[in-house]
């Protein structure tokens, strides 16, 4: 029966001969992000200061900062700000605005490579999604409908959304590359998932729990049936890490061990794993299924301490070293950072969805009848899409992978059910069961159902006064100077202006941060000093903005407090122009 549904999904979804092409796929895709995004398009607008951080990072070196020096000059000056960020993120979207520059000029340049690289990512995952269904034996309807549905996950929606141009994605397709490597199988495709997987980390180390997921997977082969491709896998990581290291960061980086990003501890705890795994081959034992397990003892053991040791409690958590109070105010409020109880109601229904849509696909898919070969594999990508949902419920961000590959179990649903669907005679209860076989395959319904109950999870802060939004492009008609503002301003004033500032959202730039957060949400007394004491010529302020009533909510009658009720101190002086609306300039007398 399921056969017959699978070949029926086939006739309906397209055969082969007659499916649309990938890239018609992806030009209705593409044009269905470029609608939705029109506005944030025409107002320059990503969304999130991470976009403006990126693209300020990427002029910086167009115009001439160093390869090997990312630090952001214009924060926190005359030093400037320490990122950890690599400049592989910076690659495509620096080759995109190269050539739109030819053409057009700031800001459209920005807008239009900032629009190019999302879409680009997008044309990835669909070509990747297609690769691996038919590594893991689906019929060309499951093909078909895995190209299709990758914009009806909401957090896949946002990745490739126009004008977001931050790591995520890229981290996210790296994943999906390694995962479609290894499915194929084979000592060579293992050495390439570990390339690819040190592609990701190097991106950034938030792809380390998924590494280790894969690694897992390469293991269990082993143990089971004596697969030693997971030798290749370690070595890929073993001998990629480290030369995109030296490709991307000074040799002298190699002194410092880090824990926001791959430093010589991961280095070593690869390159030792791998000698376990090559090493293994002699210990007693290898033809029982026990023995070979006890030879991964000393793999994950060198692999373990090698990176915990120097590391200490980094390894495991990177912001352990984080101020309490910055901790508390803002890392405890970044969303994609926080456990699924604390998420609002339709975050966290989609995040649950995404499993129960992964439970259903894998049913589906073992029931199949199929090789041990194709079992084997929908098995491995279970464990791969489960391990890292059951991450998301424990830090969102680790939702996107979840979800991306969810696809492939999402697309085994619809190709199995929409002929059912389109098989009901009546046109109304027809194209309700359609769109049903969509929406329940999908985190689309779980949200929406959900979202009318967000604003009773919202945390409390001052209400804003005015009403309104910011345009902070309207500060470049001010003489270049130096900005104090709230730190989630400070890349977007760098991206739209040619002002320096105090601070941005980002974790190395800890001293820099508290010093804004203490001038505008400790005593008012205080706030004049810290201000002087940074050299800031004019004061910004978004009296629509959240970050403004989270520091206002602190302390009652502090700095925030004051101007949210227009009460500015003395040592503020209004600038002509920006008396009135959301966005308020004072000059410091």
């Amino acid at each position: 029966m399921l056969a017959l549904s699978e070949n029926r999904a086939s006739a309906t979804l397209g055969t082969r001969r007659r499916q649309p092409a990938p890239w018609q796929l992806w030009l209705v895709s593409a044009l269905f992000l470029l609608v939705i995004a029109w506005p944030n398009l025409r107002a320059f607008a990503p969304g999130d200061p991470d976009d403006f951080m990126r693209l300020d990072q990427v002029r910086d070196w167009l115009a001439g900062q160093s390869w090997w020096d990312v630090r952001q000059h214009r924060m926190d000056p005359p030093a400037g700000a320490d990122m950890h960020w690599s400049r592989l993120v910076d690659l495509p979207i620096a080759a995109c605005l190269f050539l739109a520059r030819l053409f057009v000029p700031e800001p459209a340049a920005s807008i239009v490579a900032m629009t190019m690289v999302p879409l680009f990512q997008l044309l990835l995952a669909m070509l990747l999604l297609r690769a691996v269904m038919r590594a893991l034996g689906a019929g060309e309807g499951a093909v078909l409908a895995a190209s299709a549905l990758p914009l009806a996950f909401p957090l896949l929606l946002d990745a490739f959304m126009p004008l977001r141009i931050d790591h995520h994605g890229w981290q996210a397709l790296a994943a999906l590359g390694a995962t479609l490597f290894a499915l194929r199988g084979g000592w060579r495709n293992a050495l390439a998932a570990g390339a690819v997987a040190a592609t990701g980390l190097t991106v950034s180390l938030e792809s380390l729990p998924f590494a280790a997921l894969l690694g897992g997977v390469f293991a269990i082969r082993f143990v089971r049936a004596g697969d030693r491709s997971f030798e290749g896998y370690l070595a890929g990581l073993a001998l990629t890490a480290p030369l995109l290291f030296l490709a991307t960061r000074p040799v002298a980086g190699l002194a410092l061990a880090q824990c926001d990003r791959m430093s010589w501890p991961h280095f070593i705890g690869f390159a030792g794993a791998a000698a376990a795994a090559f090493a293994g081959r002699m210990a007693p034992g290898q033809n029982a299924t026990i023995g070979r397990a006890a030879a991964l003892v000393p793999v994950t053991t060198v692999a373990g301490l090698a990176i915990v040791l120097p590391l200490g409690a980094c390894a495991v958590d990177p912001f352990a070293g984080m101020d309490p109070v910055l901790k508390a105010e803002w890392l405890d409020r970044v969303a994609e950072g926080l456990p699924v109880w604390t998420q609002t109601p339709s975050a966290a229904a989609m995040l649950v969805w995404t499993i129960v849509i992964m439970l259903a696909g894998a049913r589906l898919a073992l029931q199949r009848p199929a090789s041990v070969a194709v079992h084997s594999r929908w098995t491995e990508l279970g464990l791969l899409a489960f391990g890292m949902a059951a991450m998301s419920l424990l830090v969102m961000r680790a939702g996107l992978l979840a979800q991306l590959l969810a696809v492939p179990f999402a697309a085994l649903l619809v190709a199995n059910y929409w002929p059912c669907a389109r098989a009901i005679r009546n046109a109304v209860p027809r194209v309700v069961a359609t769109l049903g076989c969509v929406l329940l395959a999908t985190p689309l319904m779980a949200s929406a159902v959900a979202k009318p109950f967000d604003g009773l999870s919202a945390a409390p802060t001052a209400a804003p006064t005015i009403a309104g939004d910011c345009d902070l492009s309207r500060l470049a008609s001010l003489p270049n100077a130096h900005v104090f503002a709230p730190f989630d301003m400070g890349p977007e004033i760098l991206a739209r202006t040619g002002h320096t500032v105090v601070a941005g959202p980002y974790h190395r730039n800890q001293a820099a941060m508290r010093r804004v957060f203490d001038a505008f949400a400790g005593p008012e007394g205080n706030a004049r000093a810290i201000v002087e004491g940074d050299h800031a010529r004019y004061l910004v302020a978004c009296l629509s903005g959240d970050r403004l009533g989270t520091f206002a909510r602190y302390r009652p009658g502090n700095l925030a407090d004051e101007l949210q009720v227009g009460r500015a101190p003395e040592w503020l002086e209004p600038v002509p122009g920006f008396e009135q609306g959301a966005l308020r300039v004072w000059r410091v007398i």
